[in-house]
């Protein structure tokens, strides 16, 4: 009988389980989470679905990898880029276009994390995305506030500004994944490069809405929602 060594059996496991990542990867891409099941993806394999069930318990493990995956992806991503750069404000040029083509360059990864089920484990998407892209998000907020500093610009440590840049390159990245191209351009980086010179252009106008615009209009929303 030949024996196989543990490092040599640890080596199988290891590239079994990346096959079921990348497989199940795929499919929930293409057909949607809620579609797929543990089954056809032990049989894109060439598994048996007890096979499956060695490395993951479920096919919500399995998402949860998958999104891990990607967010580490997007922070060393955040991280190489930044660190090419020593004005903070060139930092936050580029990693918001890094941002950008990042989740263009991986549109698969993409589709898992931010278009998967709305309820995992008991957990809204929103919050186990904002759970799991933390460590992301916070790096984002310090950049910006360090830009705020260097710059001069006011309200230097107002995370609403912080946040409106960020929901706003996040957002342009989703409009190019789900279509793809835009309209009347072949060059996305000119709607890139437009929109972070405006995002830019209006931090240093309208550095943000007075506070007392922002109460008035949560307190309706909340008399909306009586």
């Amino acid at each position: 009988m030949i024996s196989i060594s543990p490092s040599r059996r640890a080596e199988r496991k290891e590239k079994l389980r990346s096959e079921i990542l990348a497989a199940a990867g795929k499919m929930f891409a293409d057909r949607g989470y809620e579609a797929v099941t543990l089954r056809e993806i032990a049989k894109e394999i060439g598994y048996t679905h007890a096979v499956i069930y060695q490395h993951f318990p479920d096919k919500s493990r399995i998402l949860a990898e998958l999104s891990r995956e990607t967010i580490g992806l997007m922070i060393q991503n955040f991280d190489a880029i930044a660190a090419q750069y020593l004005a903070p404000k060139e930092r936050l040029f580029a990693t918001s276009r890094g941002l950008i083509q990042f989740c263009i360059a991986h549109p698969q990864q993409f589709r898992n994390v931010f278009f998967g089920p709305e309820n995992r484990n008991g957990v809204r998407a929103g919050q186990y995305i904002d759970d799991l892209g933390a460590p992301l998000f916070a790096r984002f907020v310090q950049l910006f506030f360090d830009v705020a500093k260097d710059e001069g610009l006011p309200n230097k440590d107002d995370v609403v500004i912080a946040h409106t840049w960020w929901f706003t390159i996040f957002g342009l990245a989703t409009l190019f994944v789900i279509q793809g191209v835009v309209p009347g351009l072949s060059d996305q980086t000119l709607v890139i490069d437009q929109t972070i010179a405006t995002l830019w252009a209006g931090v240093q106008a309208v550095p943000r809405l007075p506070k007392s615009a922002i109460t008035k209009r949560s307190g309706r929303s909340r008399a909306s929602k009586r």
